[in-house]
């Protein structure tokens, strides 16, 4: 599932060509790995940091706005999650292992810092959570 570029990202593309920069030079202007820069970019960057980061690329470029992060599990959804691993006795590494994932990956998504669907119902189907992902609301 390939998440769709936000608009923010596509205007700091478009600024990156319209300064005649890289993103690699967008990064070392602004203090960061190119890897770091090109995941807040394409609104894949877990840590609270992207504000920060996203800030800076905006002064840099004079762009405006942040990455826009819908697609992430509710707070509600989390924390169910949290409670029946505990109810379970179970560990995430355990979820993880009965899951096929990576276990990073898996944290990733039962924190709330990033959304994948296979994950999320693999872990609902394990765990028997039926509270929504993505309230529908959203």
């Amino acid at each position: 599932m390939k998440q769709e570029t936000s608009q923010w990202g596509k205007a700091v593309k478009k600024a990156v060509i319209d300064h005649n920069m890289t993103l690699k030079q967008l990064a070392e202007k602004i203090g960061y790995s190119n890897a770091t820069v090109s995941q807040v970019v394409n609104g894949r960057y877990s840590n609270s940091s992207y504000k920060m980061i996203a800030e800076k690329i905006n002064k840099v470029l004079g762009t405006e706005g942040l990455p826009e992060r819908t697609e992430t599990p509710s707070d509600e959804w989390c924390q169910s999650v949290k409670i029946e691993l505990v109810k379970q006795s179970m560990t995430v590494n355990e979820l993880a292992k009965q899951l096929d994932v990576s276990r990073d990956r898996l944290s990733l998504v039962i924190n709330g810092k990033m959304m994948n669907e296979a994950i999320v119902g693999g872990v609902n189907r394990l765990l028997r959570i039926n509270t929504a992902a993505v309230p529908a609301d959203k």
